[in-house]
């Protein structure tokens, strides 16, 4: 059906799509065939199987058609062009149009975006093409739901089915006439596929994350300019069709430069791989799971830290990538340390599989900082501006994503945050590009014990989603209680269309959950569970310690510091290597200080938080892997002091490992770190012992919950796990471990102590509370959606919106004034704070922006709350995405020496030992 009810009025060439940074505007025509080429060139090589598989059934079709569809809906996306309100931003070749008598100037207050106004026409325009109009629910129509992916195409979906004002800022007359001439050339210049029969929400949602990687692919600057010059004359279809085949090499090459294809993987064997022959839980997968898996599913690996569940994680991701035809994986982590810990393993064994380049990026907010990745890291920090938009709004991040901060959710191979594949399942700007990009991937998670009810029912959402996709997943635990397994097992199946009865999840070993209903679900056998078991058998010494939080002189034998010193001794004595974890950055400190002046000068102390600056700390961390890690150098005796920052995915092995009481799950991974792997010992320390400081009341007696220690853990997990740990005096590793984690997360009926009771409500109705505060912002399950805008329904953007419940952070900057108004990044007044950069417009080059950034901190949002500075930053600094978002900490520099900054009854420093020190000023 070619075109039928149009008078084939030709199509204006005067009509342009890019004109910002161009030398001159480039016709609307040829970018909407540029982006057709490009999305078909990703459906060849970008989408994975499952992915071109839910888009053409969602569609009812076939592979080709679906494609051509694909290309044909691309092509439109900027059909909302066509109007005056848009025209009207080239103020020339507006003028030129007016000049010819064809259009009208009624763009009103210019208020309608062109992807709205897209949305609004394209439903009247695509009905001589076929597609059905009718229908019980508008947004169920094919021509509605097409329309909504190409409102969609600047990450937000619309809702325009009712009246909306904007339809009378569109144009009629001549600017509806080539509305309808646009459309009608870019349908014939795809082949003119006929329309699809359905056009399901899960398959739009794929389809408008493929549309927006292809227009901003098509509008990055290099490209414009190079089409320029190569756009034909003419504008009928027969021209545009041209202009599509002899795109066929500049669109490979975009994404070949994009690094947008997946890498080729050799044949390799696991000891190719790995430094290591399989151990027990390795091998269990290699024979048992992988020889029989042919489709997509979620494996859960449960097995005690320091079993090998990387390594493990990463074989299965390959066998699964391998029968799902998935590009690559995406390995997920709880936080950036263990991001970046982890992204050296991976980028390894990539290295080791792949037959060609394999880069592996690093996803998150500080990537730039890794040393390994700063190479690739360098074009993160550049200024916007690569890709060509004239959209003034902040929110077009395309060079975020294609060459920034981002594009690790997009690139084959990545390691990063658990949070940015979370932000897939906000109701926030860009969902459907994050849930392309992981859709097409093995996505793993490690550590999926370790986040809360909020960030866990976001977790279950987007397996939901990636259920539905037919997306493998792999899930990593050393504590995961039963009933959150259940919970995310659950949620997959759901999205798989699978139902089946619960299966368990075994501690230690593995279970194979398939995503076709016909497929019984795998776990690992009894014989080779209990090699497993045998394997690697530890027994921890429990030795729990009262302890009181007092300041003051010392002098009761319960005092925290008094106790700490005495565990301590033997490292003072013989030597030794031990760990001591906080739960507060401000304990940390204290305890530092306290282990220092007390060690002799043979013993080296070391301090690691997440309040240091960026370089310092990545300093800290790579100093103590090198001691402490699987290879270490233990020459030299050593006590590090660490809050929660070692507990996850850090390779580190002590003697003795000394914490704070700390919630079951918490305590078993800090347990850990202690005699971790086979290795000499001093003879102080040849059983594994665990050291725990129970923090009780004035009487030494009752546990409390020190003040200082405030929400950072719920007072029912910490007591519940104080009277667990009163029962014991050893923890046998691996096999205690799932009866004292469920002891303390599913606990039988608390009868008999009214406290514990209380508390335990206080902690469900906690829990009940983070489950409504994701339902807010969650997007609903793929068989809920009626109307796409349902997956943007809050006006949240995406860099506020929040993936963890109350952790709002920010990063601050130490900066320094002197008497005479000098401005310094130092109190010794060695750097100035730069007030420019050294390009030409005053710029800076990304080398500059690296070493401000390398001297941020960053801290808890309600730290900083209240602070006013009493001194803005250089105006440029806001110029750049990454400068303007830094808060500045003004400290003044006196004949005394620096001071520190002061808000409301709080003061903060920053000591080169400690890192930032923020006390409040009646505390001493």
């Amino acid at each position: 059906m070619i075109g039928l009810g149009f008078d084939h009025e030709a199509v204006d060439a005067g009509i342009w799509g890019k004109s910002s940074q161009l030398l001159k505007p480039y016709p609307l025509l040829w970018h909407l065939i540029d982006t057709a080429a490009v999305a078909g060139e990703l459906w060849d090589r970008y989408l994975a199987p499952n992915q071109r598989r839910v888009i053409a059934e969602g569609l009812g079709t076939s592979d080709s058609h679906a494609k051509s569809l694909v290309m044909f809906w691309a092509g439109l996306h900027d059909v909302g062009k066509v109007s005056p309100g848009f025209q009207k931003k080239n103020e020339a070749a507006f003028g030129a149009l007016l000049a010819c008598g064809l259009y009208e100037d009624t763009s009103g207050d210019g208020s309608l975006r062109h992807d709205a106004a897209g949305q609004l026409c394209l439903p009247d325009l695509l009905g001589p093409f076929g597609y059905s109009q009718s229908g019980r629910r508008v947004s169920s129509r094919p021509a509605y739901r097409v329309a909504q992916v190409v409102g969609g195409h600047h990450g937000r979906f619309q809702q325009t089915s009712g009246p909306h004002s904007g339809r009378q800022q569109l144009g009629e007359g001549g600017w509806a006439r080539q509305r309808a001439a646009f459309v009608r050339v870019v349908h014939e210049a795809v082949g003119c596929p006929e329309p699809p029969p359905a056009v399901t929400a899960p398959a739009s949602v794929l389809v408008t994350g493929l549309v927006i990687l292809a227009d901003w692919l098509a509008s990055q600057e290099h490209f414009l300019v190079e089409q320029s010059s190569r756009a034909p004359q003419g504008t009928d279809a027969a021209s545009a069709s041209a202009h599509l085949a002899a795109l066929a090499a500049p669109v490979r090459t975009l994404l070949d430069d994009a690094g947008l294809v997946a890498p080729l993987y050799r044949s390799a064997g696991f000891e190719d791989l790995f430094p290591h022959r399989p151990n027990a839980l390795q091998r269990s997968i290699l024979d048992e799971v992988l020889p029989v898996v042919d489709g997509p599913g979620l494996m859960v690996v449960t097995a005690a830290t320091g079993d090998g569940k990387t390594e493990a994680a990463l074989v299965a991701a390959r066998r699964l990538a391998e029968v799902c035809g998935a590009h690559g994986f995406f390995f997920a982590l709880p936080t950036m340390a263990t991001s970046d810990e982890m992204y050296r393993r991976v980028r390894a064994f990539a290295a080791k599989l792949a037959a060609g380049p394999a880069p592996v990026t690093l996803l998150h907010s500080m990537s730039w900082l890794n040393a390994e990745y700063e190479a690739r890291a360098a074009a993160d920090l550049a200024d916007p501006g690569e890709v060509v938009s004239d959209d003034p709004s902040r929110d077009v991040m395309a060079t975020d994503w294609l060459r920034g901060r981002k594009r690790g959710l997009l690139a084959p191979m990545a390691v990063g945050t658990v949070d940015q594949a979370l932000l897939a399942a906000l109701t926030t700007k860009h969902n459907a590009l994050r849930l392309l990009g992981l859709s097409g991937k093995v996505f793993v998670v490690d550590e999926a014990h370790a986040y809360d009810e909020y960030m866990t029912r976001l977790l279950c959402q987007l397996l939901n989603w990636l259920g539905a996709y037919g997306c493998p997943v792999v899930l990593l635990s050393a504590t995961l209680p039963s009933s959150q397994a259940a919970s995310l097992v659950r949620a997959y199946e759901e999205g798989a269309g699978v139902e089946r009865r619960a299966c368990a999840v075994p501690y230690p070993g593995w279970t194979f959950v398939p995503a076709a209903q016909e497929r019984d679900p795998l776990s690992i056998s009894q014989q080779a569970r209990e090699a497993l078991v045998a394997g690697r058998s530890v027994k921890f010494t429990l030795d729990v310690r009262p302890v009181r939080h007092l300041d003051g002189p010392a002098g009761d034998p319960a005092d925290r510091r008094e106790v700490v010193r005495q565990v301590l001794a033997p490292v003072a004595e013989h030597g030794g290597c031990a760990g001591v974890v906080c739960n507060t950055v401000n304990d940390a400190q204290q305890t530092y200080r306290v282990i220092r002046d007390w060690m002799p000068a043979g013993v080296d102390v070391m301090l690691l938080h997440s309040r240091f600056p960026a370089r310092r700390r990545e300093e800290i961390t790579a100093a103590i892997t090198g001691r402490m890690g699987r290879a270490g150098d233990r020459s030299r005796p050593t006590v590090v002091v660490a809050t929660q920052v070692i507990e996850q995915s850090l390779d580190l092995d002590f003697d003795l490992l000394v914490t704070d009481l700390a919630p079951m799950a918490q305590l078993l991974q800090r347990a850990g770190r202690c005699h971790r792997h086979v290795r000499p010992r001093p003879s102080w320390a040849e059983q594994p012992r665990v050291v725990v400081l129970d923090p009780r009341g004035a009487d030494g007696a009752e546990h409390i919950k020190p003040a200082a220690w405030g929400d950072v853990y719920a007072r029912y997990l910490l007591r519940a796990t104080h009277q667990r740990l009163a029962d014991i005096d050893t923890i046998a590793v691996p096999h205690s471990v799932q009866s004292h984690v469920e002891a303390v997360y599913a606990p039988p009926p608390i009868r008999h102590d009214q406290v514990l009771s209380a508390e335990y409500d206080e902690y469900r109705a906690g829990r009940s509370v983070e489950r409504g505060a994701a339902e807010l912002g969650v997007i609903p399950s793929p068989d809920e959606v009626t109307d796409l805008e349902s997956l943007s329904r809050t006006d949240t953007p995406e860099w506020r919106a929040s993936t963890r419940l109350g952790a709002e952070s920010e990063r601050v900057l130490c900066c320094y004034l002197d008497p005479d108004g000098g401005q310094w990044l130092d109190a010794e007044r060695r750097t100035p704070l730069p007030q420019h950069g050294s390009r030409r417009d005053g710029r800076f080059r990304n080398e500059e922006v690296r070493a401000i950034l390398q001297e941020t901190i960053p801290v808890r949002a309600d730290l900083i709350r209240g602070y006013e500075p009493s001194t803005g930053l250089p105006t440029v600094w806001s110029e750049n995405a990454w400068l303007k978002e830094i808060h500045p900490l003004w400290m003044p520099i006196t004949s005394r020496g620096p001071g520190g900054a002061v808000w409301g009854d709080r003061s903060a420093h920053l000591d080169p030992e400690l890192g930032l020190v923020v006390t409040s000023t009646g505390a001493g």
